[in-house]
């Protein structure tokens, strides 16, 4: 009775706020069911209002879910969906505000998992007529870091920038990524919302851009401190400032951007606000971390800004070929070299003769860094305000979004004309005094030439467009994501990319393309560079490059069972043999998986590339950073190993154990 009375309190909650449990086709096709509570992670009361995703995985499209109109939660929380088909793998997601996403877990690990991701959510299998009363989702509250910034006389900065950073795992490294971004208010304070429980650096950002005098002024559209949004509006042609400028030595300009405005300069050279990391450090391996659990808000991050002595570097660019006028320059930081707009201590442009100069540059070691594409890699919520505007003088052509699996930070890739074949990098330190005649050697960039080839004995139609990425194999965000498009109507299938750097590339597919192809051989000049990949930094192009590409593979299937023999659920993780493997495998590696086996038990891995490999399974709660190199070599010691071959479906039943990391 209880039962009944509960369907038809949260269906007629659920018609009076719009929503339906499921399309008519669905309610007409399936007679299962599945109810729950939503609740408070940390409090255990139930979360009104949440709204609850139903995702169908169905077994012949198992890469395109079909979502179920959500329903709201009612004032106990609960939640119900009916006429659910007995064929589907179900995935519960749950969304309010204030709250970072929920999603499905087993009761052994929701206790342990603060940060939710929606592909390491338990899946649900029901039977036919089986209602599911116990699809409970725990929900953590999102926390906040605020602060006041000001200056040496303890007066309120204005517009000051102040980002979040944290450290995650990425191609086996851990890497400093960029989050949300705020200014500061009339009284100097600043509060950055909605951030999930976890470890984070604080910055106040600054930096000096300098453009050549003869640059023209653009119209102000932004107020000091404010930020550009996420809408589109014309971009700042390439050599022009982003608005007023202050003249420093009759031949160069200081421009006034959403930074801190500098001080006023001292007695005998400029002076300027360094970035600094909370608490007064100047690189990130420096800084003090921020813990914040779920919930908590920080209101104690203070920044006092001090005044720094500068000094101007300058030099010439030299050794590539073609027009390095206007080619965007920045000055990093130790430690920051792969981080995108804002992040650097200053910036310039290469003017027409070739030379180039830095105004007011804060004493310490930097890279000097010399490239027409750009990125900004971010992780967590986007912030309202919205995001850091390109340098000053920086003129965009184009940009490339990608979004990558959870834990994978977002890149953001925009691509200049100016300089659009040359980069360089070196190494730049500043002491009491200028830094002059540098020389800045410029290098053309790699590009990879060649065709796609199908070991398929039905090809697809030339007619379409067939993309290829070339992801950076140490996920360094600075070296872009080259890419290209074959041609429609190419029955060669040809491709060319260019821009490639100081660095290794891997060739990989973007992920819609992916469901049904995947790489099974990549070729350069008849050497096989599948997993070398194509390096930049050697200064020549690859052509003659093959990339075959198959719809088969080497497949996986077996069941997760617990000691007594059970139907178990937890994680199945699936690692390359060699520990070489565990790093620099690019931003989506092909040889690291994970499936989340449902309450049968049963999982399975398809399409995989031929090798050795270890299996095991885990408690839900360890499947959150388990790429990491120290957890693989602890787990490889109680794994099973399994070798793989295309077109055979092995079979492999495994028992949940926990790994220990020492």
């Amino acid at each position: 009775m209880r039962g009944a009375v509960l369907v038809v309190v949260l269906l007629a909650t659920s018609s009076a706020s719009g929503g339906q449990s499921a399309p008519a086709s669905a309610q007409e096709a399936g007679t299962a069911a599945l109810s729950g509570v939503v609740s408070d992670a940390v409090t255990g009361r139930p979360v009104a209002g949440a709204s609850v995703s139903l995702l169908a995985f169905e077994p012949g499209a198992p890469e395109s879910p079909v979502r179920q109109p959500p329903v709201m939660t009612d004032p106990r929380g609960r939640f119900v969906f009916v006429n659910l088909s007995s064929t589907a793998r179900y995935t519960l997601i749950a969304t309010r505000a204030g709250y970072a996403v929920g999603d499905y877990q087993s009761p052994e690990s929701a206790s342990t998992s603060v940060l939710t991701r929606m592909d390491e959510s338990l899946p649900i299998m029901l039977a036919d007529g089986e209602w599911k009363r116990d699809a409970d989702i725990r929900m953590w509250r999102l926390g906040a870091i605020g602060g006041r910034v000001v200056d040496e006389r303890g007066e309120p900065v204005v517009g000051a920038t102040v980002r979040l950073f944290s450290r995650r795992l990425v191609a086996g490294r851990q890497q400093l990524v960029p989050g949300p971004v705020v200014t500061t208010d009339d009284r100097g304070v600043y509060r950055i919302a909605a951030v999930e429980p976890g470890r984070y650096f604080v910055a106040v950002l600054s930096v000096q851009a300098t453009m050549p005098a003869s640059a023209a002024d653009a119209p102000r559209s932004l107020p000091i401190g404010g930020l550009e949004g996420r809408g589109s509006r014309p971009p700042v042609a390439a050599g022009v400032a982003h608005g007023a400028s202050i003249d420093v030595d009759g031949r160069h300009r200081l421009v006034l951007t959403s930074f801190a405005t500098p001080p006023p300069p001292g007695a005998d050279r400029p002076r300027a606000y360094a970035p600094v990391f909370h608490t007064s450090a100047r690189t990130p391996n420096e800084a003090q971390a921020i813990d914040v659990a779920a919930g908590l808000s920080r209101a104690d991050i203070d920044f006092q800004l001090e005044p720094v002595a500068t000094g101007t570097v300058s030099g010439r660019v030299s050794g590539a070929a073609g027009e390095a006028a206007n080619l965007l320059l920045r000055l990093m930081a130790a430690g920051t070299e792969h981080l995108g707009f804002g992040s650097e201590v200053a910036t310039t442009i290469v003017e027409a003769d070739g030379s180039f100069t830095f105004l007011s540059v804060p004493a310490g070691d930097y890279t000097l860094l010399a490239s027409p594409a750009v990125p900004e890699a971010s992780s967590g919520a986007a912030s309202s305000d919205g995001r850091l505007p390109k340098s000053v003088g920086y003129g965009s052509v184009r940009g490339l979004s990608m979004t990558y699996p959870a834990g994978q930070p977002s890149i953001m890739w925009w691509r200049s004309e100016a300089g659009a074949g040359a980069w360089g990098r070196m190494p730049v330190s500043v002491g009491a005094g200028d830094v002059t005649g540098l020389d800045l050697a410029l290098q053309e960039a790699t590009s990879v030439r060649g065709r796609l080839v199908f070991d398929d004995p039905e090809p697809p139609d030339p007619g379409g467009r067939f993309p290829i990425l070339l992801e950076p194999a140490n996920g360094d965000p600075s070296l872009g994501v080259p890419n290209a498009f074959t041609t429609a109507g190419d029955e060669t299938y040809g491709f060319e990319i260019g821009g490639l750097h100081d660095g290794r590339y891997l060739a990989r597919l973007i992920s819609f393309f992916g469901r049904t192809w995947r790489i099974s051989s990549v070729t350069a000049g008849g050497v096989d560079v599948t997993d070398t990949g194509f390096d930049g930094s050697l200064g020549r192009d690859y052509d003659d490059v093959v990339v075959t590409l198959s719809r088969t593979g080497a497949d996986l299937a077996g069941s997760v069972r617990n000691r007594d023999g059970r139907a178990a659920s937890g994680v199945v993780l699936l690692f390359p043999v060699e520990s070489s493997r565990w790093r620099d495998y690019g931003l989506t590696p092909d040889r690291l998986k994970s499936y989340v086996a449902g309450a049968d038990g049963a999982y399975s891995f398809n399409k995989l590339p031929d090798g050795d490999y270890d299996v095991i399974a885990v408690p839900a709660s360890q499947s959150i950073g388990w790429k990491d190199p120290d957890f693989l070599a602890a787990a490889a010691s109680s794994a099973t190993r399994i070798t793989l071959r295309t077109g055979v479906t092995a079979s492999q039943d495994l028992r949940v154990t926990e790994v220990v990391v020492r």
